[in-house]
């Protein structure tokens, strides 16, 4: 990401001349001495967007009621058979963030709300992920708030900015999730996990 199309095209031009390459040496990174082929493999996964079968939730909170939704979210996730990741975004680079976001088939959003708009830390990185030009990739969000709700919605308007396929409706929560609203942030993380095994099916 973003440059997919220009690498894809760059290595069919590499292939064409027919080299045996011994060694790769970018403009900044390691070099690569040993199996160059895996190299390019790689770069072409990415390059098509490859992910895996999997799902990140990518949060923040503020009172740690979002982090508690992650908590069923996440069991809901595996009990439908799908691995999955929690990043909280302040306590995580953002490079590793968005790597588990780009290995990951699907992705959960958590933010509270603040002043009726995401949550800093997540509005950052969705900025992030925008410029990043993602394809191929099924997303949602979930999220607390106090007095009148913003985060999810606006989470919505980005995810249409970037054209990935969309999971509706997001997910939430009054204050403190209680038992009940446990319960439905379990159902939705089942219904999600149900919807990335249906939407990877096209991929492979």
């Amino acid at each position: 990401m973003p440059f997919g199309k220009l690498i894809k095209s760059k290595i069919a031009e590499i292939q064409e001349l027919g080299l045996e390459i011994n060694m790769i040496a970018p403009d900044h990174g390691i070099i690569w001495r040993q199996n160059p082929q895996k190299i390019l493999n790689m770069y072409l996964d990415m390059a098509n967007g490859k992910a895996d079968l999997r799902i990140a939730i990518i949060y923040d909170t503020m009172w740690h009621s979002t982090g508690q939704m992650t908590l069923p979210i996440s069991q809901g996730i595996r009990d439908e058979g799908i691995d999955c990741k929690v990043i909280k975004l302040r306590a995580t680079p953002m490079s590793i963030a968005i790597k588990e976001f780009w290995k990951s088939r699907g992705c959960l959003i958590g933010s509270p709300t603040l002043n009726n708009l995401l949550y800093p830390s997540v509005a950052e990185f969705l900025i992030h992920l925008r410029g990043l030009r993602p394809k191929n990739r099924i997303i949602g969000a979930f999220g607390s708030y106090g007095w009148g709700g913003g985060a999810v919605k606006e989470a919505y308007e980005e995810f249409k900015k970037m054209g990935l396929e969309i999971f509706e409706p997001g997910l939430q929560v009054l204050y403190k999730p209680s038992f009940e609203d446990e319960a439905k942030c379990y159902e939705f993380a089942r219904e999600f996990a149900k919807k990335v095994k249906e939407y990877h099916t096209k991929f492979n």
